[in-house]
């Protein structure tokens, strides 16, 4: 029977098979791993008629701390003798390399697309090297040490999805890299460098800030430090009138620029510091520049109309 709420299993009749935990004991944090249920001796578990996993999330100082399978396989100690099913797999391509006198170590795997090997080498490498410690700097808190290890991986299950980052690892979307390599493919590494470097919900309370501050920061970073010249967050006659502060991304981070340059390049210094400590509300921004979000967004956007109706008369305005 099912144990009721309250009542031990092994009440019920049900037997502890195996404690299992992944999570590695160092800082670093996510990532995927494989799990063997054995005897030592080579002995069967046992017979059984039915399992039952009780599953625990990883960490409750966020809402990303949750625990995923992707698959569990239960073998027949009297079925047949098991054969691998995955189709042999040729030799990882991977560069390691270091940063900033080796404080900062790197692996760039490019197995899943050995095609952009050459391209990683002369131009994304130069960037993780020149970048990842400028983006340490810039996002300081106290009592925060960056991680000094970071996975950078080309993979071919992305589907739409350009980039992603977490427990320590870039993901890189090969197909889109492939078609990006001389417009976006550096900036979007840049922008997910910066979340690995802000490792926000783990402060006190686990509490993280809005998801258009946690995006709007690497984008500020990104189009204003990183590639002002590209000009791929400006606010123009076709987008202003849609334009919200809090819109994330490219949006938010324009907004961020006009804050940074109006109240003072610590603004977005601090802002870090808060969302990474747990502490952001919307009194943060009182507490930063004196006014609401509310009010700064509407003076940016008076700003970006001022500007936009100049550029119409003729007149050279900055962004």
């Amino acid at each position: 029977p099912l144990p009721k709420k309250g009542v031990a299993p092994e009440a019920c009749g049900w037997k502890l098979v195996a404690n299992v935990d992944t999570r590695p004991q160092g800082s670093d944090e996510g990532g995927q791993y494989a799990v063997a249920i054995q005897d030592e001796t080579g002995e069967v578990l046992g017979s059984y008629r039915h399992l039952m996993f009780e599953i625990s999330r990883t960490e409750a100082r966020d809402a990303f701390g949750n625990t995923f399978f992707s698959e569990i396989d239960v073998i027949d100690a009297k079925g047949p003798v098991l054969t691998s099913s995955v189709a042999p797999v040729g030799k990882r391509i991977v560069q390691e390399f270091t940063a900033e006198d080796a404080k900062y170590q790197f692996i760039l795997d490019v197995t899943a697309a050995p095609d952009l090997e050459m391209w990683a080498e002369k131009e994304l490498k130069p960037v993780v090297q020149a970048w990842y410690p400028k983006l340490v700097a810039m996002l300081p808190s106290e009592g925060y040490t960056a991680p000094a290890k970071v996975t950078l991986k080309f993979r071919n299950d992305m589907g739409g999805l350009p980039a992603s980052a977490g427990g320590g690892q870039i993901n890189l979307n090969s197909t889109w890299f492939r078609k990006e390599l001389k417009r976006e493919a550096l900036g979007s590494v840049v922008h997910e460098m910066v979340h690995i470097v802000q490792s926000y919900g783990r402060g006190r309370g686990g509490k993280r800030p809005p998801t258009w501050i946690v995006e709007g920061i690497p984008d500020y970073i990104r189009w204003f430090l990183y590639e002002p010249h590209s000009k791929g967050a400006e606010i123009t006659v076709r987008n202003l009138d849609t334009a919200k502060f809090d819109a994330s991304y490219r949006i938010t981070g324009n907004f961020l620029n006009w804050v940074v340059q109006t109240y003072g390049k610590e603004v977005v210094l601090k802002l870090n510091a808060v969302a990474r400590n747990g502490d952001y509300t919307a009194e943060t921004w009182k507490d930063l520049t004196g006014k609401s979000a509310q009010e700064l967004g509407e003076e940016w956007k008076k700003a970006n109309a001022a500007r936009i109706e100049d550029e119409k008369a003729g007149k050279t305005g900055a962004n």
